[in-house]
């Protein structure tokens, strides 16, 4: 903007003047401004409620599932020996449990050495070698200490402990103390020397360990045995054994993870098998009683989460799916597309008619043109004419730009960059003028949720639990086995599907079918050994017999992980031929501490049931309970009751509720709120002229009213309150949740904007109702499933209510209850607007200051020349 000098020959106070003649415009910018601050408070208004009602839905989503509520307590007769938590998954009733072994961490206490401080080097022990490798080895991991003469006792504790062991020195008892950080037999250590110099500096310290001296003077566990063993007369003969050893590794390995894998696979099937059966018996009577539904089902059931937005329609037996493209017609209708067998796609037009709240469908036809646009990418009015690389628009010369392919406005031969025309080819889809209403056609979410409302809430449960196990059992892939085996889970589900349907796994026919058919493969057709859990067992056992095996020579595990002729599996046989000569060397040689003590690392060991389970730490989790050992009992048990968490539940019931009411009193609020009236956003000179505390009061004033009587509100408020209000039927018999004793206040008894809230009868928390009966625990611990089943249906219902609202449309984005895409929109126009009024205010007051100065510059003249004529007479 120039700088502006007015008023200094006239005296006037141009800018106020300007500033006056202006204000009309600048009063309409204001008026936008506010507009748009308003509509930004709105906008947040709705952002912060839509998070809580977004959470309400996300929370009873789980709601609606039986595990939400099964919930379990769990007592264990002597509490020095084991603690026990029981979760949703744990079945009631007594159970038994032995504790046979305890698990342990390996732990070594050091001869007695002559070192009278942490200070104290090796030198000092009389070690007199070079440097001295020494291996810590902890499990799988192994990992290299050097120590020197000069290395004090406080240096051995420090490379220990960056080994990973917890080790430490006490003078006053001149031992090492080392132990390692985890329990369990995997976790063990040993500490060896790599080089005669490394064994000599552990024999100093104490801590050479070699098993207990027999009295043949050898030690039971010499620690060099393993690696020595692979030695031969020869280093040549030494590579043989070690390769040797390398392919009974991974023949081993091999075979366990495929034994495993079938095993695994096994085990999946026999829950697969009792699940697909079920599901089979649901479909048949679907089909009972209504024929042809079970195919619609399964089409729903791989749709998945792609039912919104799709469509059915039935082509024969089969069904053509139409999914929702964000394509639309040449008149605006968005188009849903189908792709037939052949790969060819095809279009269907959503037509919809407001005014009777319906909409129809038409088949729609695909065609291409040449579509020119401007440089602002707007449609050419008029057609250009087109000849070679030119196009010739009115009076106006394009010519193609070879490197872009836009055709460019020519002056005077040269290009203008900013006018150009863009060619391109359009898709278009029409809807035939004769084109037929297509009837038939369904939305896939409803079709779904028309089947499943059909279902009694037993069925209902018993088909949600079978579908996910099936759905899961065949969406599983094999990584260890070939679709091939026997055992994969594509053979698994080929023979579980053929039993069902009376054949054998070779597709011949047997005298049995259906579910029993199916429960005698998994039970093995009277041979218990052919059933599958009994095959899975076995294939266990034979596959941790091999682990146990290649344990056995783990020291060739690294060299076996390489590729075999590379240069990395060179170079790793090199070292393992070098580590078993110095071993075969140090077998014979190196020195123990016939003092020197070790407990081994142990597993722990339970029995639950009469059933083993062993494991490298002390807790378990099986079947829904989580056991952690205390102390041994031997073989004196100790008892594990588990029931119902009544409390538990009620407590899962109040909290959903108070959830609930948190929201829908917010709602309420906001919904009754006093009205603004003349209120509106203020403007900056308006905020100079009072305080912060009288801008934050006016500024809330408007904030709070903003959702008043707003119709999406009401809608959202409406929805909601009738899914809670809503009766569910159990057993033939209709429950709300008054015959829970959970209920409204009302209007007169409720305190303000909370009568929409529900209250518990007898909740002690609850000050309007303590007093009342506690019909919701009576009814809890009279039939805790009937309670589970009621709060499944009214969180669905609630559920869905809150879903349908929050759908994606035009106006607004998925999971918004409101027209967040219309806010956006509204916001985007008034800066626009605003801007465009901005301009009009500069303009305009460029203008009069023009004038202004013209003025200025005509007086200035003026009073030159009256100045020049008083000269004269002067």
């Amino acid at each position: 903007m120039a700088i502006r000098l007015s008023g200094m020959t006239s005296g006037l106070d141009t800018d106020s003047i300007v500033k006056a003649m202006v204000s009309s415009y600048t009063t309409r910018k204001e008026k936008y401004q506010k507009a748009q601050t308003k509509l930004e408070w709105t906008q947040d208004a709705w952002k912060s409620l839509n998070t809580k009602v977004y959470s309400l839905y996300s929370n009873i989503s789980n709601l609606r599932f039986s595990t939400a509520y099964n919930l379990k307590k769990t007592s264990v007769s002597d509490t020095t020996k084991a603690t026990v938590k029981a979760g949703s998954g744990a079945p009631s009733g007594t159970q038994s449990l032995k504790i046979k072994q305890m698990a342990k961490a390996g732990y070594m206490t050091g001869a007695e050495i002559k070192a009278d401080s942490e200070k104290t080097t090796l030198a000092q022990l009389g070690y007199t070698g070079g440097d001295a490798k020494l291996e810590v080895k902890m499990g799988e991991e192994t990992k290299s200490i050097t120590l020197s003469a000069s290395s004090t006792m406080n240096d051995v504790v420090k490379e220990l402990r960056n080994a990973g062991l917890d080790a430490n020195y006490d003078s006053s008892y001149k031992r090492f103390y080392i132990s390692s950080k985890k329990t369990g037999v995997a976790n063990d250590f040993t500490i060896t020397g790599s080089n005669i110099d490394g064994a000599s500096a552990l024999y100093s310290l104490g801590i050479a360990y070699g098993g207990e001296k027999t009295t043949a003077g050898t030690y039971s566990s010499n620690p060099y045995d393993e690696y020595a063993a692979l030695h031969g007369v020869s280093d040549d003969e030494t590579r043989a054994k070690i390769e040797a050893a390398v392919t009974s590794y991974n023949n081993l390995t091999t075979d366990a993870a495929k034994m495993n894998a079938q095993s695994k696979n096994l085990m999946n099937a026999v829950n697969y098998g009792y699940s697909y059966a079920t599901l089979q018996g649901i479909y048949e009577k679907l089909d009972a009683n209504n024929a042809g539904d079970s195919d619609k089902l399964k089409l729903l059931e791989k749709l998945g989460a792609s039912r919104d937005g799709s469509l059915i329609l039935k082509n024969c037996d089969s069904y053509d799916t139409y999914t929702k493209t964000t394509l639309t017609d040449t008149k605006g209708n968005t188009l849903y597309k189908y792709i037939d067998s052949d790969n060819n796609s095809h279009y269907i037009a959503a037509v919809a008619d407001t005014d009777k709240n319906t909409t129809s469908y038409y088949d729609v036809t695909e065609s291409t043109r040449i579509a020119y646009t401007d440089a602002e990418g707007k449609a050419l009015e008029a057609v250009p004419t087109v000849v070679g690389d030119t196009l010739t628009v009115g009076d106006k010369t394009y010519k193609k730009d070879e490197t872009d392919g836009r055709y460019y406005l020519q002056k005077d031969g040269t290009a203008d960059k900013t006018d150009f025309i863009t060619v391109s080819q359009k898709t278009e889809y029409t809807i035939a003028a004769d084109a037929e209403n297509k009837t038939g056609i369904e939305s896939a979410s409803a079709a779904y949720d028309t089947i499943i409302k059909s279902m009694d809430e037993k069925t209902k449960s018993s088909y949600d639990e079978a579908l996910a196990s099936v759905q899961a059992f065949e969406a599983s892939k094999d990584e260890v086995l070939g679709s091939d085996d026997e055992f994969s889970v594509a053979s698994l589900t080929k023979a579980i599907q053929n039993a069902y349907a009376g054949k054998d796994k070779d597709g011949g026919t047997i005298t049995v079918s259906g579910k029993e058919a199916v429960e005698q493969l998994l039970a093995g057709n009277g041979n218990e050994d052919d059933g599958f859990v009994n095959k899975a067992n076995a294939l266990e056992k034979d596959a941790e017999d091999n682990t146990k095996k290649a344990a056995d020579s783990n020291i060739v595990k690294e060299l076996a992980s390489k590729q075999k002729d590379s240069a990395e599996y060179t170079q790793a046989l090199n070292d393992l031929l070098d580590r078993v000569n110095t071993a075969y060397t140090l077998k014979n040689k190196a020195l123990f501490n016939s003092q020197v003590k070790k407990v081994a690392g142990q597993d722990s060991e339970i029995e639950l049931n009469g059933v083993k389970y062993t494991g490298d730490s002390n807790s378990y989790s099986i079947n829904g309970l989580t056991i952690e050992a205390l102390a041994e009992t031997g073989d004196n048990a100790i008892s594990i009751t588990t029931s119902t968490d009544t409390q538990g539940v009620y407590d899962k019931v109040k909290d959903f509720l108070t959830e609930y009411n948190n929201i829908i009193n917010e709602m309420t609020k906001l919904y009754n709120a006093d009205s603004a009236g003349s209120y509106e956003p203020l403007t900056d000179d308006e905020k100079d002229q009072m305080s912060d505390k009288e801008i934050e009061k006016w500024e809330t004033k408007i904030k709070d009213s903003l959702l008043r009587r707003d119709s999406t509100l009401g809608s959202v408020m409406t929805a909601m309150q009738t899914a809670m209000m809503s009766s569910v039927e159990i057993g033939g018999k209709k429950y709300s949740l008054s015959s829970f004793g959970i209920s409204t206040l009302g209007f007169l008894n409720a305190a303000e904007n909370e009568q929409n809230a529900y209250h518990i009868d007898g909740d002690e928390d609850d000050a309007n109702t303590s007093g009342k009966t506690d019909k919701l625990m009576a009814a809890i611990n009279d039939d805790p499933d009937m309670v589970m089943q009621f709060m499944q249906q009214l969180s669905t219902n609630l559920y869905s209510a809150i879903g349908d609202k929050m759908k994606s449309t035009d106006l607004s984005s998925a999971f918004t209850i409101y027209n967040d895409k219309q806010m956006k929109t509204e916001y985007t126009n008034y800066t626009k607007t605003i801007k465009e009024w901005e301009k009009k205010i500069s303009d305009r007051e460029d203008y009069y200051y023009n004038k202004f100065t013209q003025m200025e510059s005509a007086m200035t003249k003026l009073n030159s020349t009256q100045s020049s004529i008083s000269s004269y007479f002067s």
